[in-house]
């Protein structure tokens, strides 16, 4: 059969073709879609030449009963690694964060950046696009070169494009540089983000006066393997390497002899949460189930207009057509309905492709540090066609072989004969199964799994919503202040913090203000606890505490109850004797059934409460507040201490306001540039934002589930309708003769629908024992919810049952309206 002549024969019945179309090119675009998505994530290596010899490199430490901890490198650890290392050509450091980008018209603005080293770029294989990059001269510490790197988009929008920017000067923190280079367009470096680059050993000047002398663990390490070396070598090497840099710089000078080695992973790994990984296969899956209900439905649509036209095919026949030729008739429509749905699955898929991005921190690795993007920004290219070829040609044979292949069992004579009897032959009777009931029952099961999927994972958000985080969020906005501790080391942060909000506090609308060192569900500081009069513990196992360095107004600022002693007041200075306030859960760990209040405590580190005689006073206990994403089991051992006594001046302000927080915006830049001109509000969000940004992966799995299930209900529903439909069309003698006789409208009623529900409900049946199997694949993605979760699973098969029972009671009512005349004549 001509391709013409196909589509001539679709043309006729355009409204039930375009159905088919339209549902088989959404499945085909969702599965594009998502294939897209995870081709990003997964298996597209990162936009760097040859990305698979690239690999980043820790510090790994094994304690004893725990799982291996990645850390950073310091900068001396960096340069012992360099000198000693044979498996990598060479290896690079850097170090994300945000720079001031002052002078010139413009204001001071953040500016996303990456303090790296002279290897960087050449380990990458990007230059400039003009000018040059870093050399190795610019590489020593002794003589760090006041030079830095622009990013393309950066160069175009603030200067213009205009390229007599290289040699001049910009101020970065306050500190001249000369500009050396332009870099390639759409490079945002590892970090993904950074669109300004300085060399590491400025950083001193810049950010951290320490940088290149604290042990501290901060600075991430990548490198490109040799050509020769396979990467399980180059992990041996690491191993024997990091217990040796360790033993010659220890991380903790009194316990040098702890289990430290080193291990790499390679790029393409380490840019996904380990979470991710699972995760989007289970999305794949979903989509896939999804489309399968599509494909049902159309071969149920084709079904049902095959058994229509039955008598037209038994005459075709009797009068000397082949049943082969009605079969590639039926094979050649059904394919053309595929072919056309998988243009349109292509259209809608690339289309999508080129909008859409993953939400922030949904699958974006959260595992090192920050310094590494997810580079999963999805684009439709060759995989992503192939892909959709290949989807269109196995949808093509689902939908089209087992409705062509009813060409075989035709019977001429009972086809001739008019009318039909019982709804056998409509294909819902369980004591004669036939395809479509079958394809009802799948169709039923298959929804059954994908509502109790989203059911589980809108309950576990709705969970994540309900636990209590410890604050009040109304009318707080968020802003980071990170001035360089060069220009404002910690000697001089509190004067500093002091300043600053006294300029937010005489800004009309602002309440309150105070600092932080990190928000609520957005992390913060961790410190080791050692507890006076107490048997101290072996160096490292001092148990991890949350420590945050705040203002008198904090607890009211952010809402937090007071529940024993006293908060703390302006007395509270440098000069004044040191105090702490701590959470419940630290009262209730560390003081079981005894009053923590007078009790004295200090912190292992570098802050200045760090020995017996710098410990700190307990004086008040507060309620917990929850410092990390709720399903990420948070630590709520806090312990804070008043700024003035101690503090950093990189802080996170929060600041309580009359009324809509924006409004304060204007006033709180010009306090700021009051205090220091070149220093700029960064991420700057309403406390609710914040909140809200932790709960996006919950968020986007609920939504995106959700509307699955959805989905999922209507075509199921439209299935059931569809078949069950045609099952009472095909029985109008039968009903005719039954009203005749005086059958009651309940009767009919019930025996249709009891006759219509006996594939959907053992469908149900199935999808129950199938979604108790597959969903403890959900469990990981879950928070407090069991993946078994009896409410749920009743739940969902109640709403199913009631959308089974709607589907049947359209036709069960038309059964009961039928004219026994009419249906009598018609015979």
């Amino acid at each position: 059969m001509s391709l013409s002549t196909t589509l001539r024969s679709l043309s006729r019945t355009r409204g039930f073709s375009a159905a088919i179309v339209l549902t088989l090119a959404t499945g085909i675009a969702a599965l594009t879609l998502t294939f897209g998505v995870i081709n990003a994530a997964i298996f597209r290596e990162p936009p760097f030449d040859d990305a698979k010899r690239i690999a980043l490199l820790f510090i790994e430490r094994n304690e004893a009963g725990e799982a291996p901890a990645q850390q950073r490198w310091s900068f001396a650890r960096f340069q012992r690694l360099r000198a000693t290392q044979k498996s990598f050509e060479d290896v690079a450091s850097y170090a994300p964060g945000s720079l001031t980008l002052s002078g010139g018209t413009d204001s001071a603005e953040p500016v996303n950046s990456e303090c790296v080293s002279a290897a960087y770029f050449p380990l990458l294989r990007v230059g400039a696009m003009h000018g040059r990059v870093f050399t190795e001269a610019e590489d020593d510490p002794a003589s760090p070169a006041p030079v830095a790197v622009l990013g393309r988009r950066l160069w175009e929008r603030r200067y213009g494009s205009d390229p007599s920017v290289l040699g001049q000067t910009i101020r970065v923190n306050g500190v001249p540089l000369t500009v050396i280079g332009i870099a390639p367009a759409d490079f945002g470096g590892l970090s993904g983000r950074a669109q300004l680059w300085v060399p590491a050993t400025l950083t001193p000047q810049l950010t951290y006066a320490d940088y290149l002398t604290t042990n501290q663990n901060f600075i991430s390490v990548f490198g490109r393997l040799r050509a020769e070396v396979a990467f399980e070598a180059a992990g041996s090497e690491l191993a024997v390497l990091g217990a040796s840099i360790n033993r010659a710089l220890p991380s903790d000078q009194a316990a040098p002899d702890e289990r430290v080695t080193a291990s790499a992973r390679l790029l393409n790994d380490a840019r996904l949460h380990p979470k991710a990984r699972p995760s989007l296969l289970i999305l794949m899956g979903a989509v896939a189930l999804l489309h399968l209900l599509a494909c049902a439905n159309a071969v149920n649509l084709l079904l049902g207009r095959v058994a229509s036209k039955r008598r037209d095919w038994s005459v075709r026949i009797a009068l000397g057509s082949s049943s082969a030729q009605l079969f590639r008739r039926l094979l050649s429509e059904g394919v053309s309905l595929a072919a056309l749905g998988g243009v349109g699955g292509v259209l809608l898929g690339g289309g999508a492709l080129s909008v859409v991005s993953p939400p922030t921190n949904v699958w974006a690795s959260r595992t090192f540090f920050g310094s590494l993007a997810a580079f999963d920004a999805p684009a439709f290219g060759v995989p992503e066609g192939l892909f959709a070829l290949g989807v269109t040609a196995v949808t093509a044979l689902l939908i089209a072989v087992i409705p062509a292949m009813t060409a075989f069992g035709i019977e001429v004579s009972a086809g001739l004969r008019s009318g039909s009897r019982g709804i056998a032959g409509g294909g819902l009777s369980i004591r004669r199964p036939t395809t479509r009931g079958l394809i009802v029952g799948v169709e039923a099961a298959l929804a059954m799994l994908l509502v109790v999927s989203a059911g589980l994972l809108i309950d576990s958000f709705k969970r994540v919503r309900q636990t209590p985080l410890g604050i009040d969020t109304e009318n707080v906005l968020t802003f980071w202040v990170i001035p360089s501790e060069a220009r404002v080391p910690p000697s001089q942060a509190p004067a500093f913090v002091t300043r600053l909000l006294e300029g937010i506090e005489r800004v009309p609308g602002v309440l309150s203000a105070t600092v932080d060192g990190g928000g609520p569900v957005s992390g913060t500081a961790i410190s080791r606890l050692v507890v006076a009069d107490r048997p101290a513990p072996d160096a490292g196992q001092e148990p991890p505490v949350l420590r945050h360095y705040i203002a008198p107004n904090h607890f009211r600022t952010l809402g937090v109850p007071v529940k024993r002693g006293r908060v703390f007041t302006a007395a509270d200075t440098a000069e004044a004797p040191r105090v702490a306030i701590i959470s419940e859960t630290a009262a209730r760990k560390f003081w079981p059934n005894e009053d923590p209040i007078g009790r004295r405590v200090w912190f292992t580190g570098g802050s200045a409460f760090n020995s017996v005689e710098t410990s700190v006073e307990i004086v008040g206990v507060v309620a917990d507040v929850v410092y990390k994403p709720v399903d990420q089991g948070p630590n709520l051992s806090s312990f804070y201490t008043p700024y003035a006594q101690f503090t950093y001046a990189s802080r996170m302000v929060f600041v309580k306001t009359a009324g809509d927080p924006h409004a304060a915006l204007a006033g709180l830049r010009t306090a700021l540039a009051s205090v220091d001109p070149e220093l700029a509000m960064r991420d700057v969000k309403t406390l609710d934002e914040v909140v809200n940004g932790s709960w996006s992966r919950n968020r986007f799995d609920a939504w995106l589930f959700g509307g699955f299930g959805i989905v999922a209900l209507l075509l199921a529903g439209s299935g059931i309708f569809a078949v069950l439909s045609y099952a009472v069309a095909t029985r109008t003698r039968e009903f005719g003769v039954r009203i005749a006789l005086g059958a009651d409208t309940p009767r009919m009623l019930w025996q249709v629908v009891r006759e219509g529900m006996a594939f959907p409900a053992v469908g149900l049946l199935v999808g129950v024992l199938a979604a108790l199997g597959l969903t403890r694949f959900l469990q990981s993605s879950l928070y407090e919810v069991s993946a078994q979760e009896p409410r749920v699973f009743v739940g969902t098969a109640s709403l199913l049952l009631i959308v089974a029972v709607a589907a049947c009671l359209i036709p069960a009512w038309r059964a009961t309206r039928t004219d026994p005349m009419e249906a009598l004549r018609a015979e």
